[in-house]
């Protein structure tokens, strides 16, 4: 859920009043419930923390991501769209050891997934087909030692399947 900039604002306006509240000696609890804070009381400690070392200002209490990605940042989405330019058929795991090599970010293969997807540059679904990589040449000699394969005798019967006795 994405907040505006006033939002933000209040919120961290709402945690500054919530902890000079308890340090005033109020309930925690109470003075959350009071000032419709969407947090838990165990949050407290690290947002105190927070306060004390940005300076008892309530703009250390905002939140640092502001709902923005910290892995798909624009410089991932280039560099992504220029490596499927150059090959079509990489893999998600590929991309995900080159986004490494290049950002030092590790990135979730899914995550890489709904980057390609999108952009439009994911791969089709389903198994790479294979390339056909032999000649009538190869295939012909394979024939010719095809019978290698079954034992001599009778032709058409191996001895595996066994027929039924026949009803009377």
């Amino acid at each position: 859920m994405r907040y505006t900039v006033e939002e933000r604002e209040d919120l961290a306006h709402r945690k500054e009043q919530w902890i000079l509240g308890v340090e005033h000696g109020d309930d925690p609890e109470q003075v959350r419930r009071k000032l419709k804070l969407p947090l838990k009381t165990s949050s407290l400690p690290s947002l105190k923390q927070r306060y004390q070392r940005g300076g008892r200002k309530w703009r250390a209490l905002l939140e640092r991501r502001h709902g923005i990605a910290t892995k798909g940042t624009a410089a991932v989405r280039a560099f992504l769209t220029q490596a499927k330019a150059r090959d079509p058929l990489l893999t998600g795991a590929e991309l995900c050891a080159q986004v490494w090599e290049r950002f030092e970010i590790e990135i979730s293969l899914s995550r890489l997934n709904e980057l390609l997807q999108e952009a439009g540059l994911s791969n089709p679904p389903g198994r790479r087909a294979k390339e056909p990589d032999e000649t009538p040449a190869d295939s012909a000699r394979e024939v010719e030692h095809a019978g290698a394969f079954f034992p001599s005798g009778r032709p058409h019967r191996t001895g595996r399947a066994r027929r039924r006795a026949p009803r009377n």
